[in-house]
């Protein structure tokens, strides 16, 4: 019995060690081969990842893998949600993350379509359209460079090349290794590189900046790793040559190989002979269904849909073939896989699509193109708009039960004309994909028809002009501060000013820019958190030179990005700006959206409620707009809730609507908020805001933005 006790208390004290084993959680992009990727069965996979797990091995902690888009990982690793990711080295990271020793050098390169136009410097992507990964390395490297290509972001480097080799823009600029693994997996034979390997770079594993504990583990780990030839054996695993092997039964081991091969080409070919008898003959068979249709709605795929339009073209001479392409894309749909988890994003996924085919008609073909995008391409004689307006506002009405919750969901919608004038597929999807970004970016949840002399859509193939522009604005103090008055809707001398402050940029000519003209180009070139400070701080120095002023003030409120609201500097820099500056924190409020406190969730409830507690208010933008629940909305800390100006025009016309409004703003007077409505812009619209009992109203009907300095007069 003393040997079973004593094993025993072994056995406890083992368990005991392992419980307490800290673990680290390592991110990743989930499609990233051979350095990191999602295998067959869902497992992470790829040399980083063996990599990391060896270093725990040998350091003393566990790990545990959440691969996701990569634009998700690195926002993650900024924002502190993971501890280790895999990242190129640039100087323009070095304020997100601190890096281990590198363990890699990677190198990039141009691929195009076959018999097209070479393009071997990165001279030749001037003015082309270059397919990038979203929040990739070499987008941000490109724009450094002042290369003034027109950037698509797509999730992954494998969208990048299939849609290149689908038709789709000039090039892909992608990870060498990765991408020609890509292609051989793909059999993308359409698709071939074009120049010298480009942009040799530095890759390390990265830790959010400041865990230096984490850091010298890592470094520990992988010299000891290297140290013992462990790194060779991994490095040979994943992108070493076999090893040669002796040349006794070396013809028997290649025969072995090779007549495998050689018999399943021989299936091969008979299976695609056969194949194309059945096609020739009108049977398209299971496999060419499965092909052409989205696997989780059971929708039409892009390869579907471009069919069909393809058939619409080639009509030309059966009279008018006049017909339009809606590309859908819901807003913030981000939200539910971040807040619940993918399973419910499949089935919202699925909900949506069954909601739109009650819309449409029997010859419309509505398609998914993936994830939360989709297509409708209207058949002849229907009016695009209404249809367009119908579909956006049958969303938006309706309420979808999630996990017995109920779920609002709005889409931006992007409306282009297939008539005589249309000649290319391509050039269809592409106009319909852009009116569908000016949508998003006009305040989503609404229908944006294209125009070939569209600013709007000429402006979103500029963004890379404008980011230069602001670095060069925030260099040479180019940026200015205007405002805007929040009145009550029913004028009380009585009140305190609150205001907005709204950013202009002034260019070498003279010109003055608004915000909306530059800051998404900020935003998706890693330059919104700059303006920010920029903006806070001026701000608070402005103030405190205007004593009076700050007397009679209420509260100024401060916009702040995703990316400020994200990184966890940002409150240490907010406290020191407030305590270095003669203005109570009282008459200060930031405005933030809804994706940016989902995105960040951690570090923004953590920055919120810090500067709350100092006297700082916050208020949640665009409110009404995209997904959300009562839940979520009755736990988040904010003090005021901006109703999107879309709602404004709409309930002075529409009694469903104005109802509509009236059912939000009392939402937010049940969670105990301040309403405020935006866009009001008329007497009527004022009135109506009253009527309504909205406690706050901002617009041209209350007042024009104006200088800051006019607030002296």
């Amino acid at each position: 019995m003393t040997g079973l006790r004593a094993l025993a208390l072994i056995v406890v004290l083992l368990g005991c060690t392992a419980a307490a084993a800290e673990t680290i959680v390592a991110g990743g992009d989930y499609d990233f081969p051979p350095y990191e990727f999602l295998d067959e069965d869902g497992e992470a996979a790829g040399l980083n990842i063996d990599l990391i797990r060896a270093i725990a091995e040998v350091s003393g902690f566990d790990v545990e893998f959440r691969l996701g888009p990569w634009e998700e990982s690195r926002a993650a690793i900024a924002a502190g949600r993971i501890d280790l990711l895999a990242m190129y080295v640039g100087d323009f990271r070095n304020t997100e993350v601190d890096y281990a020793t590198p363990h890699l050098i990677l190198y990039h390169e141009i691929f195009i379509r076959q018999n097209e136009t070479a393009l071997n410097a990165l001279a030749d992507l001037a003015g082309r359209d270059v397919i990038v990964q979203r929040d990739a390395w070499v987008a941000e490297k490109l724009v450094a460079e002042g290369i003034a290509a027109n950037l698509i972001e797509v999730e992954t480097e494998r969208d990048a090349l299939r849609l290149l080799a689908a038709g789709e823009y000039d090039a892909a600029l992608v990870s060498e290794i990765v991408g020609r693994r890509i292609l051989a997996s793909e059999g993308l034979d359409n698709i071939t590189t074009s120049g010298a390997p480009l942009f040799p770079v530095e890759y390390a594993l990265a830790v959010t900046e400041g865990n230096q504990a984490l850091l010298a583990r890592v470094e520990a780990g992988l010299a000891q790793l290297k140290s013992t030839g462990r790194f060779n054996a991994i490095h040979d695993r994943w992108l070493g040559l076999p090893r040669e092997r002796p040349k006794v039964g070396l013809f028997l081991h290649w025969l072995l190989v090779i007549m495998p091969a050689l018999l399943a080409a021989a299936l091969l070919m008979l299976i695609w002979r056969q194949s194309r008898q059945g096609r020739r003959s009108g049977d398209a068979g299971d496999f060419e269904a499965d092909f052409r249709r989205d696997q989780l709605t059971g929708l039409p795929n892009r390869v579907e849909l471009e069919q069909a339009i393809e058939a619409c073209l080639a009509s030309a001479d059966g009279g008018p073939r006049t017909r339009a392409l809606l590309h859908i894309d819901l807003d913030q749909f981000k939200l539910v896989n971040q807040s619940r988890d993918y399973h419910s994003g499949d089935e919202l996924i699925k909900q949506v699509a069954r909601r739109m085919q009650r819309q449409c008609h029997a010859r419309d073909v509505l398609a998914r193109f993936g994830s939360d995008e989709f297509g409708l391409l209207l058949c002849p004689g229907r009016d695009p708009d209404e249809a367009a307006e119908a579909l956006r506002r049958d969303l938006a009405e309706h309420e979808f039960d999630l996990d017995r919750e109920a779920i609002h969901v709005t889409a931006s919608i992007g409306l282009a004309i297939l008539d005589e004038q249309t000649t290319a597929i391509g050039e269809l999807l592409k106009q319909a994909e852009a009116a569908c970004h000016v949508a998003k970016e006009n305040g989503r949840n609404r229908v944006h028809r294209f125009h070939a002399e569209d600013e709007a859509v000429a402006e979103r193939h500029g963004q890379m002009r404008w980011a230069r522009e602001v670095g060069l604005a925030l260099k040479e103090d180019r940026l200015e501060l205007h405002y805007q008055t929040i009145e009550a809707p029913i004028p009380n001398h009585d009140d305190g000013l609150i205001i907005e402050l709204l950013l202009r940029m002034r260019l070498p000519d003279g010109r003055l820019i608004a915000a909306g003209e530059f800051v998404p180009a900020a935003e998706r070139y890693f330059m919104a958190h700059r303006i920010d400070r920029w903006v806070l701080r001026s701000a608070l120095a402005w103030l405190e030179r205007q004593p009076q002023l700050v007397k009679r003030l209420d509260r100024v409120f401060i916009n702040l990005s995703t990316r400020s609201l994200g990184d966890d500097r940002f409150l240490p820099f907010a406290l020191e700006t407030l305590r270095t500056h003669e203005v109570p924190a009282s008459k200060i409020g930031f405005e933030i959206t809804e994706t940016a406190v989902m995105t960040h969730l951690k570090t923004a409830m953590k920055t919120i409620e810090h500067l709350r507690g100092l006297g700082c208010q916050f208020a949640l933008d665009d409110f009404g707009v995209g997904i959300s629940s009562m839940a979520y909305l009755k736990n988040l800390p904010v003090d005021v809730l901006k109703i999107d100006g879309s709602f404004t025009g709409p309930a002075l016309e529409g009694e469903r609507e104005r109802a509509m409004l009236a059912e939000i703003n009392d939402l937010g007077h049940v969670l105990g908020k301040t309403t405020v409505i935006e866009h009001v812009e008329s007497d009527a619209a004022r009135a109506l805001v009253a009527e309504l009992k909205i406690d706050l109203a901002q617009g041209f009907g209350i007042s024009r933005p104006r200088p800051l300095s006019d607030l002296l007069d």
